[in-house]
This record gives C-alpha cells, sequence and structure tokens, in this order.
C-alpha cells in the first residue's frame, strides 16, 4: 500500500467537499476527503488546524494517509504558519538544515518524509509515531492566510483551495 502513496500526492487533488472549521477545545479544525479525478480517495484527506485565539499565526494544513494495517491516518506532508514553537529537526533529511533548530514557517516535504519512513529499518508503526521529522523553512512567508491556502493549495497540488474559508478567530479571552 506504501508504493501507491507517491502517485496520490503526485496527483491533482480536489476537495471532495466544502471544509468547515469546527471549535474543539481552544482549536479550530477541519477535515476533508480528497478527490483524484472525482473519485474520492479512501484514507486520504486534508486537514486544517489553527488556535482559536491567535489569528494569523499557529496555522496548520497537512495531509493524512491511512497506510495499510494502521487504524489512524497520519500526516505525511505538512505546511506549519507562524508557528508558536520551533521545530528541531534530526540528524535526517537535507544536510544543510540537519540538527538545525529555526522558529519561522516550515514545511514537511513529503519525499524526504516519506524516504525515511519507509527506509529507515524501523517497523512502519514506529516510523510514523515521529511525526514528520524533516522540516524546510518555506521560502517565502505568506503574508496572509489567504496567502497560505494558496500555497497549500500549490505546493500539495490540490486545485480548488480558494473554497476554504478563513478560520473564524476570536479576540483572546480575558481572564
Amino acid at each position: 500500500m506504501t508504493n501507491r502513496l507517491p502517485a496520490l500526492i503526485a496527483a491533482t487533488k480536489t476537495l471532495a467537499t466544502t471544509p468547515e472549521w469546527l471549535e474543539l477545545d481552544d482549536q479550530f479544525n477541519f477535515t476533508v476527503p480528497l478527490d483524484i479525478n472525482s473519485v474520492t480517495q479512501i484514507g486520504l484527506r486534508l486537514r486544517g488546524k489553527c488556535n482559536r485565539d491567535y489569528p494569523d499565526e499557529n496555522v496548520t494544513f497537512q495531509i493524512e494517509y491511512q497506510f495499510s494495517g494502521m487504524s489512524k491516518l497520519v500526516p505525511v506532508t505538512r505546511i506549519d504558519w507562524r508557528p508558536k514553537q520551533p521545530h528541531q529537526n534530526k540528524n535526517i533529511g537535507p544536510v544543510e538544515w540537519q540538527l538545525r533548530r529555526f522558529h519561522v514557517s516550515h514545511i514537511h516535504p513529503f519525499q524526504e518524509n516519506y524516504d525515511w519512513i519507509i527506509g529507515n529499518g524501523q517497523p512502519l508503526a514506529d516510523s510514523i509515531k515521529s511525526n514528520l521529522p524533516i522540516a524546510i523553512p518555506l521560502e517565502t512567508d505568506p503574508d496572509g492566510v489567504a496567502a497560505l491556502v494558496a500555497l497549500m493549495g500549490n505546493v500539495f497540488n490540490i486545485n480548488g483551495v480558494g473554497a476554504i474559508p478563513a478560520p473564524p478567530w476570536q479576540a483572546p479571552r480575558l481572564l
């Protein structure tokens, strides 16, 4: 089943439905299945998430996939925009980013993480627990959520992402 994943990621995809941000605790989230050639792909979806109280920061979009024999969908590529916490790469991935810590918008590129997941010698179930260990900074930081959504659609090869509404952020709560 893992040999099917690179073709799914490379294919032009569309949103199966229009996502709607739902509130859960202090987060907004959505998940939406992805279509290829008008066929909804079982076990392939786009997830968006952000913090309810912090507009224009800490937004994540990721493609998730259900590997054969696994009960949960796991991230296979992700964009983290203006994260609250820095990212620390391990001693893997592109040499120039190994062991680097950075606190900027970044992408966890599919190919590098996939190659590591299937080629590191660990069982698949153990590898996916590492949650996309390889990241590289974005060349240009999107100046707003609409620009982020457009970038995500381009990088993830998903058409029609303009239908994704902006998160319904709220002003921070006073204690």
